[in-house]
């Protein structure tokens, strides 16, 4: 910069000595070289706070850059979606002549004391005929021919998913669920009907409190050994199996067991092969952990599965699926709160259960096969599905529930216990507890096409039927009162699915679906989905209960109201994200 100085001072004197000013004076020459002087100071300044401000910029780039890099390093691979839905059911339900237990009970300490028996309560009163009245009074419609109803109930439930990829052969997976009842804070919706609980296998999935649970989260370390093997551990993904994405309105399924055996989540362990055109899968699970041995009020073994899920083909829009595992050591209660009457108090309370007895082990197998985007009758992009089931039942021991009533033959006070095991009981006598294999079966299969005249609309049927001893494992269903693929009977279903015109989707999963639908059930047998009583003819249970022989009447007595008939409306508005 200074010799540019000497440089451009040298070059005006030369050029005012030649120039026409050469008759200049001193003075003024060097008034002009002092002006110069001072115009290069200001373009030296201008020059400098150039500078300044692109050093500044450069540091604004820099800094820029890094928190770039870390973002890319830190949030690489997270995915978040998700749905949240509103959903409206409307019930009717048909009840035959029964012999409920809780509306038996006047006739029970009727027939007692007509043997010289007394009944007392857990603190030592008595159970007179007038108390019996007022106590189980309003059960006692319930044991008649009838009708029930539930006209509104509102759910609201959300789905929250996470998926994080943190290198290219691991993925961890994370589902927070929340699902309530309009003006509630538990399933306490009819509990003479189904049994409410809950327990680890229904938190997120039935309708309970408002807190957002952990419904799933696992974790994938793929291509193991440089091979298509990957591993897996955590809650698992096992809710809401295909083909159940058809009626909810989904494109791909949602589980890795299908639903016809399984609907509940719970904890356990993959490892898996991938092949060209399907996939194998080798699952443990942990269903209660029954911690040491010393306890007198817990089951003594941990209640495990074992199994294979196996994508047989998985390819060109067809699949084909085969499933089997064991449940092994089956408690009779989960570990939870179960709704249940309480004469002492006359009500319904949340009885805290914990599982007693291990009473022996369930087998499941399923096989099911979807193909979807098919081309039929000139329909395009129609969608079927065919599921098979079947459930064998091996019970190795007798359990035993104490209830909060007494018989006292005038000397000695003896507690009313009733006995059971899987499929069979409950009974006031060990002896008629029978530890029989029971095996049942269950068939499933539907259709949904679209209607080419509404856009975005479709419309889908399905039917389900299962037989006397049918036990898949469905606690932790989304329906509200009972998964439907649980019924010891028969179940058609018909829907109508509509996208709604929402506008111009600015995510992946952005969506609105409107869904509308009609379930008929005929139930055959009572006690659907229960493994603790034995199913019974539900025409079998009305002639036992208008006998007058208390023998068929103990044998037609049931925890729950047998339904003979029900049929639920509903309708959901659901946004994807």
């Amino acid at each position: 910069m200074k010799r540019g100085k000497i440089f451009l001072i040298s070059s005006v004197i030369l050029g005012l000595l030649s120039g026409p000013s050469f008759g200049a004076s001193q003075e003024e020459l060097l008034q002009k070289i002092e002006q110069l002087s001072k115009e290069l100071e200001a373009l030296k300044a201008q020059l400098k706070e150039v500078q300044e401000k692109q050093a500044t910029q450069e540091e604004k780039v820099s800094v820029v850059e890094k928190t770039t890099k870390t973002l890319k390093e830190n949030l690489a691979g997270i995915k978040i979606s998700g749905d949240i839905r509103t959903r409206i059911d409307s019930t009717r339900a048909t009840i035959r002549r029964n012999a409920f237990m809780l509306g038996m009970m006047p006739d029970m300490v009727r027939y007692y004391n007509s043997m010289g028996y007394d009944l007392y309560n857990m603190f030592g009163n008595k159970i007179t005929q007038e108390k019996a009245d007022e106590i189980f009074g309003p059960f006692v419609r319930k044991t008649k021919s009838h009708k029930d109803d539930n006209d509104s109930l509102w759910t609201n439930r959300l789905r929250l998913d996470l998926s994080f990829k943190p290198t290219e052969n691991t993925v961890a997976k994370v589902r927070l669920a929340y699902n309530k009842a309009w003006g509630a804070g538990d399933d306490y919706f009819a509990p003479y009907l189904f049994f409410p609980m809950k327990n680890n296998f229904t938190y997120g999935v039935r309708p309970d409190d408002s807190r957002l649970y952990v419904d799933r989260a696992y974790f994938n370390i793929s291509y193991l050994f440089d091979k298509p093997i990957w591993i897996s551990f955590g809650r698992r993904p096992t809710t809401h199996g295909t083909p159940q994405e058809f009626r909810e309105g989904l494109e791909k399924r949602d589980a890795t067991p299908t639903a016809i055996n399984i609907d509940v989540p719970f904890d356990g362990a993959t490892i898996g092969y991938d092949y060209e055109w399907g996939r194998i899968r080798f699952c443990y699970g942990r269903g209660f952990e029954s911690g040491f041995k010393t306890p007198l009020d817990r089951a003594k073994d941990d209640v495990e599965f074992y199994g294979i899920n196996w994508d047989v083909y998985d390819k060109d829009n067809k699949f084909l699926n085969f499933q089997a595992f064991k449940a092994q050591d089956i408690f009779d209660f989960p570990d939870g709160d179960l709704y249940m009457f309480n004469p002492a108090f006359g009500m319904y309370m949340p009885t805290s259960m914990k599982p007693k007895t291990n009473l022996g082990d369930i087998y499941e197998i399923g096989l099911t096969w979807t193909h979807t985007k098919v081309k039929i009758f000139n329909l395009e992009n129609i969608d079927y599905f065919l599921s098979l089931g079947m459930s064998i039942a091996e019970p190795k021991a007798i359990g035993k529930l104490s209830m909060p009533i007494y018989f006292s033959d005038g000397t000695n006070i003896i507690p009313v216990d009733l006995y059971y095991t899987l499929l069979n009981g409950m009974s006031l006598d060990p002896s008629q507890v029978k530890k029989k294999t029971r095996t049942g079966y269950a068939i499933y299969l539907g259709f949904r096409t679209p209607i080419p005249q509404i856009c975005g609309a479709k419309i889908g049927l399905e039917y389900n039927y299962g037989s006397k001893w049918w036990m898949p494992f469905h606690i932790g269903s989304d329906d509200p009162y009972i998964n439907k693929l649980s019924t010891r009977g028969h179940v058609a279903e018909i829907y109508w699915q509509q996208d709604l015109p929402v506008g111009e989707k600015l995510t992946k999963n952005g969506r609105a679906l409107l869904r509308v639908g009609f379930q008929y059930y005929w139930f055959d047998y009572y006690g659907s989905a229960n493994w603790l009583e034995t199913p019974r003819k539900i025409s079998d249970i009305k002639k036992w209960a208008s006998s007058n022989n208390p023998n068929l009447m103990m044998k037609a007595m049931t925890m729950y109201v047998p339904i003979d008939k029900m049929w639920n409306l509903y309708g959901s508005l659901e946004l994807f994200f």
